[in-house]
């Protein structure tokens, strides 16, 4: 059976994709059926590969599995069957395909899409051509920064998928269709999948590229929207807020700044917040400059402030100026652009008030001071005087009175402006400013009102995006940057690519999968539910071969989509501390955290599946003892959140008892944070290691970590071992580990140790060389164990018969020599080899990587080997990392294995290499090529 998970804490729909494999032969055929009534469910079979009798072998199925609880599991049975049916991808005839809620075309001309149609909004979604590969060459620095992966670095317009031939069809499936577009891009062969799933409410992509984008290169991919007013809107780790359009053709040479912007889990045009003027006419905000009077009473300060905040709930960036002072949004020195500037006060009293109603047509003024006349005050709209177009343009100075459009909130005397601040603030709760407008009218020549409705690009690891004034998408996919640091090797023998260039060049196969999705019959993003449907998207259901039940779901999140999950634990964070240990078990408390994602307050009911005796608010590090206690009702907490707002709950399972939970440490987890033991404390220097995984609590090192014996005095000098524990206390005994060869004295006697929180013990150990001992490196080992039972150890290097190190005192010539020695010596410490070399795999087909390790070391060698290769890769090698041991002078191998991708295509290519870390040391193999051939062709 196939047992299909939900790591999310709603109840959810999705495809899933699942690699069966049937090792014993006999089975012609696999049929997924519904988990309640035994029928069969709809499933693209990819991959197939059978036994020499012809019966099935492997197959990978996809298929939408339906109503998979919160954070539980449905298994949906396998039925052998008699009979093979076509469920593969089939041609059909035009190049158009449609599910329940889009419609697509491609073209016969190019690659790119000609149509998406939204069939609830009845609108078309683009602009011009869509997935729309762009190719632009790049700077190798930027030309003014001359810094090289920190900016991106076009020299302009590049090289459209739009403007090339392409080969395009439509295909049809038991789940759904797609259009395919094969094409050359530049030295890019590029296979364009562009799918409709059925039931699926968005359009997914994979590209596939094979080749070279080119050195000093980026590839993007472009959406024009058809998003009438719209402006750019971005997700970020937190909350969703406007952002300025950017200028992805720029010459970087001419205008310095691109404007990419990172993208959480999506990105889009539309609106944040809007302007609601005459005539059911609407204006999007999104970044705001809010200008205040030069001198501000102290009456206004605290409502400007809660002015800026509601502008954040709202999504809106916001800033605040004085009316005299510099404006914002000069992108020489600002790194964002506004595009609406709020003044307080009338002319009276704000500066630039002033500035602008003298920039424009007298009937402005006169509007303005009949609006305050009729009610006392006013909020008036002016528009700017040019067209966001010619605004946005590259190396955009916007500072000018008139550049952006100004809401300006004035009343008859000053004392009453407080109140008129905070009407607005009020107002700004439903994401909406009503205004009046002048004679002149709402809008600058050439821009138009905004559109209901939203498209949005979802993304999974491309983060880069910009919207440009026309709407279009923009999205990076990939660089090969050659600039400092891109190309620079530090560790050991330069590494390259299987090809011999850079791995900044990126010179294997790549899949990049993202989705478009528009609001439909929605009038905006939150209406449409975009974080949610891109955190479905984000992640996605996850599938397995299994022969075990289907779980209920453990925890929900009910009643308000727009709140997300993002943490459910033991209670207790001892590592926000430095404290070892695990959080307690018992009583039986967690921490559960929420996100409201929309910029909506909400009610969320969250329910475990053990029921909820109480909950109560907590702090983001749980170190608060008690908070406000939250109302449970039916076994539900009932969790009020702010827009935008995080909250961390502590939370009593019923049945509990009712005393708090301890913030001690609990005993030791039965896994270890590290896989391979014993881990070096000095584990910065393997570039892994257990800071992030686990925390050292007790540490223990030597210094120095080098010293040399030799001539006719074989005592070289005392070596500090040292061992210090955080905030919790420490106990235990240093074992040495001593080549035969040398002799380790002890100055003080035994290694025992018993530390008090945040202290530390230290010894003395003199290294000798017995007589007759041979010239080469030895290392002595000091080692413990920490409260987890980890082994912890750090070394020392004895070198015997060979120069000093370098000392700085040296004269230059000698200090040149012994730096040059030195590095040669411990280059020759150990030799990585790939016996076998390339690996070359049919699709799904299983083989091997083997790394020899050859040790020239005077003593053991202790160490690890990591698995590198791209992402694409990880799922199918394994383990990720083994430990390595050989003896003095002998060598070790170890052995990954290695499964190609089961629907990869013949010719795609990746790349294998080990990183070996062993005594603060680091060495890596030469890459190898991971291919996939035709089974033929093994």
């Amino acid at each position: 059976a196939v047992t299909v998970g939900n790591g999310l804490a709603r109840s959810r729909d999705g495809m899933v994709t699942v690699t069966v494999p049937l090792p014993a032969a006999g089975t012609s055929w696999l049929t997924v059926t519904d988990p309640e009534t035994g029928d069969p469910v709809p499933a693209l079979a990819e991959g197939v590969q059978r036994h020499p009798d012809g019966s099935l072998a492997s197959v990978t199925l996809t298929f939408r599995a339906r109503s998979v609880p919160a954070l539980g599991s449905v298994r949906y049975p396998l039925v052998p069957g008699l009979t093979v049916p076509a469920d593969g991808w089939a041609d059909v005839d035009g190049l158009s395909i449609s599910n329940d809620a889009f419609a697509v075309s491609g073209t016969a001309r190019h690659g790119a899409l000609a149509s998406v149609f939204d069939k609830a909004a009845g609108r078309e979604v683009l602009a011009q051509p869509g997935n729309d590969l762009i190719l632009q060459e790049e700077y190798e620095q930027h030309p003014r920064w001359q810094e090289g992966p920190w900016h991106l670095s076009p020299k302009g317009p590049g090289l459209a998928s739009s403007g090339v031939d392409a080969s395009v069809r439509a295909q049809r499936s038991p789940v759904g269709s797609r259009l395919v577009a094969t094409y050359t891009l530049g030295d890019l062969s590029v296979t364009a999948e562009t799918l409709l799933w059925d039931g699926a409410s968005r359009v997914e992509f994979r590209t596939h590229l094979s080749g070279s984008i080119g050195k000093d290169h980026l590839l993007r991919v472009r959406f024009p929207a058809h998003q009438p007013g719209g402006l750019p809107v971005y997700q970020t780790a937190t909350a969703v807020i406007g952002r300025p359009f950017g200028a992805p053709e720029a010459d970087v040479a001419e205008h310095w700044w691109t404007l990419d912007n990172p993208a959480h889990q999506w990105f889009g045009v539309g609106s944040v917040a809007r302007a609601a003027l005459e005539g059911d006419q609407s204006v999007a905000l999104g970044v705001a400059e809010v200008v205040t009077p030069d001198i501000t009473p102290d009456s206004l300060r605290p409502l400007v402030r809660d002015l800026v905040v509601q502008l954040g709930r709202a999504g809106v960036t916001a800033t605040t100026s004085r009316s005299s002072g510099t404006r914002y949004g000069w992108l020489d020195l600002d790194s964002n652009l506004p595009d609406v500037r709020i003044a307080l006060g009338g002319p009276d009293s704000n500066a630039f008030t002033a500035e602008v109603l003298a920039a424009c047509d007298p009937t402005v003024a006169k509007r303005l001071a009949q609006l305050i006349a009729d009610g006392g005050a006013a909020r008036l709209w002016v528009p700017a005087a040019k067209s966001r177009t010619v605004a946005f343009a590259p190396g955009a100075d916007l500072r000018g009175p008139r550049d952006l459009p100004v809401l300006i909130v004035a009343t008859a005397c000053a004392s009453e402006l407080p109140a008129a601040v905070d009407e607005l603030a009020r107002d700004l709760t439903f994401q909406v400013i009503p205004a009046d407008v002048a004679d002149t009218g709402v809008l600058a020549p050439g821009d138009v009102p905004l559109a209901d409705g939203a498209v949005a690009l979802f993304n999974l690891g491309t983060p880069g995006g910009a919207v440009t004034p026309d709407g279009a998408l923009w999205m990076s996919l990939m660089r090969a940057c050659s600039g400092w640091p891109s190309g620079v090797w530090i560790d050991g023998d330069r590494r390259t690519a299987p090809d011999g260039s850079s791995f900044a060049w990126q010179h294997w196969s790549h899949t990049f999968r993202y989705a478009l999705a528009s609001t439909g019959a929605a009038r905006d993003w939150r209406a449409a539910g975009f974080s949610a449907a891109a955190e479905d998207y984000n992640h996605e259901l996850i599938a397995s071969v299994s022969s075990g039940s289907g779980s209920g779901g453990e925890l929900a999140v009910e009643g308000a989509p727009n709140v997300t999950l993002s943490t459910v634990k033991p209670l207790g964070n001892p590592l926000a501390a430095a404290r070892p240990g695990t959080p307690a078990r018992s009583p039986r408390e967690v921490t559960v955290r929420l996100r409201e994602t929309d910029g909506l307050a909400a009610l969320a009911r969250v329910r475990l599946a053990a029921g909820i005796a109480a909950a109560w608010r907590g702090d983001l590090l749980e170190e608060s003892a008690s908070g406000d206690a939250l109302e449970v009702s039916d076994g539900a907490a009932l969790v009020p959140l702010q827009p935008f707002e995080t909250v961390t709950l502590r939370v009593r399972l019923a049945g509990a008892p009712a005393g708090s939970a301890s913030d001690s440490a609990s005993e030791a987890s039965p896994e270890l944070p590290e896989p391979v033991q014993p881990v070096h404390t000095r584990y910065w220097l393997h570039g892994k290691g257990p800071a992030p995984a686990g925390n050292v609590p007790v540490a223990v090192h030597f210094t120095p970590t080098r010293v040399t014996l030799g001539g006719a005095d074989p005592d070289g000098p005392a070596l500090s071992l040292t061992v210090a524990c955080g905030p919790a206390a420490a106990a235990g005994r240093v074992e040495l580990i001593v080549p035969g060869e040398l002799i380790a004295t002890i100055a003080g006697g035994t290694l025992d140790y018993d530390l008090p929180p945040n202290g530390f013990a230290a010894w003395e150990v003199t290294v000798t060389a017995r007589p007759g001992t041979a010239a080469g490196r030895y290392f002595v080992t000091a080692r413990i164990t920490d409260a987890f039972g980890q082994r912890l150890e750090d070394t020392a290097l004895v070198s015997v018969g060979e120069p000093g190190p370098a000392n700085p005192d040296l004269e230059p010539e000698e200090l040149f020599d012994r730096l040059q020695s030195d590095a040669v010596a411990q280059t020759e410490e150990v030799e990585l080899s790939v016996p076998g070399g390339a690996v070359r795999l049919a699709p799904g087909a299983t083989g091997s990587l083997e790394v020899r390790v050859s040790s020239r070391l005077s003593s053991e060698l202790r160490g690890e080997a990591q698995l590198i290769s791209p992402i694409g890769t990880w799922e199918a090698a394994g383990p990720w990392t083994q430990p390595v041991l050989a003896d003095a002078g002998g060598a070790a191998t170890a052995r990954f294995t290695v499964t190609a991708p089961a629907t990869a295509e013949p010719g795609w290519q990746s790349w294998l290499l080990v990183k070996l870390m062993y005594f603060g040391r680091v060495r890596y193999s030469e890459a190898v090529p991971l291919t996939v051939i035709e089974p033929e062709d093994r």
